[in-house]
């Protein structure tokens, strides 16, 4: 089961020298801990934006942007400078781990009807997403089983549910076969806790919405090394037998999240993983050149945005300090 410790370290490969000096350097524009709380103690909206104008968001916010605008701000910052990491590197496998998210939740979109794609395409380009909307499933990710495409008219009569769990599923598959493509232990190690946890998240959610479980084993499975889990998860609708069916760091956090007072679990245990699997990424930083390097810098990177939109976006809306601090995820180790 994923372990936080004992990933075996690969041996520096220099053809990753290039665009892993230019991560040396954008690691020293990383914020801090106490910046983000700097923030959450602001009252006003312009002292907030004079504040960021001294990190790496400064070049796409203006006095006139629309404050409503910060998430999609942030994450267009994020996506920016993935791909243009990406595009430096010998293989796009570390940055496609990261991008791939926003391709799946557009794919969402066009198989349950909806015509607005949000998200800046990773892999699948936005001509590909509208054409499938329409039916063409040409360009549709292999992943994708082939019930999604021999269901179309299911698809589209079920909506967001149905869509739901065929992406989801679909997903969770890319996410195993790049790593595989990536020939390294610690980012497969790391991917496995990504889809370890991102897989609880979906069933838990799908029993708090009182879903047949079993029902997504037909778009889900089969799903690596975790065919056994999600077979057993999804035949136990008693959410505190789950622990030990998950086992190992994860099943501990589920454990805690169940315990956790005064907090949604579900969100508990979200951000209890996400903070596993930053540990877990952490050990690319003692790579000199490699994917490892990119992967763990894309890893803080991608968590420190979350941070910062939800700190940022929390004063906007007059959250609690306290609370926004409680849900700061740990990157700063």
């Amino acid at each position: 089961m994923v372990m936080v410790h004992s990933i075996p370290l690969l041996t520096n490969k220099s053809e990753w020298g290039f665009v892993c000096g230019r991560i040396s350097v954008l690691e020293g524009r990383l914020l801090t801990r106490d910046f983000l709380l700097s923030i959450a103690t602001l009252h006003h909206r312009d002292d907030i934006f004079q504040h960021l104008q001294d990190t790496y968001l400064r070049d796409y916010i203006a006095p006139s942007s629309p404050w409503e605008d910060f998430s999609l701000l942030a994450d267009r910052f994020f996506y920016d400078l993935a791909i243009s990491i990406r595009d430096e590197s010998p293989s796009p496998i570390p940055a496609n781990l990261f991008l791939a998210q926003g391709d799946y939740l557009n794919l969402k979109n066009a198989l349950s009807g909806m015509d607005n794609y949000p998200f800046s395409p990773g892999e699948v380009s936005i001509e590909k997403i509208m054409a499938i909307a329409k039916g063409d499933f040409s360009d549709l990710p292999p992943v994708f089983k082939e019930i999604a495409i021999g269901n179309w008219n299911e698809i589209q009569e079920s909506g967001r549910t149905f869509a739901d769990m065929i992406v989801d599923g679909a997903y969770l598959r890319h996410l195993i076969s790049l790593a595989h493509e990536a020939e390294s232990p610690m980012i497969g190690s790391c991917t496995e806790h990504r889809v370890l946890t991102y897989m609880v998240l979906v069933l838990w959610r799908a029993l708090r919405q009182n879903r047949q479980l079993k029902d997504y084993r037909h778009y889900f499975l089969p799903i690596g090394e975790f065919n056994a889990i999600f077979y057993e998860l999804s035949g136990v609708n008693t959410i505190d037998a789950w622990p030990p069916i998950v086992g190992g760091e994860v099943g501990d956090a589920l454990a805690q999240a169940l315990q956790t007072e005064n907090t949604d679990p579900v969100s508990r245990f979200e951000l209890l993983s996400i903070n596993l699997h930053t540990k877990l990424a952490q050990d690319g930083l003692m790579q000199t050149a490699g994917p490892e390097r990119v992967y763990s810098f894309l890893s803080r990177l991608s968590g420190e945005i979350q941070n910062l939109k939800l700190v940022v976006c929390g004063k906007l809306n007059n959250i609690d300090p306290t609370l926004l601090v409680d849900c700061i995820r740990e990157i700063y180790g």
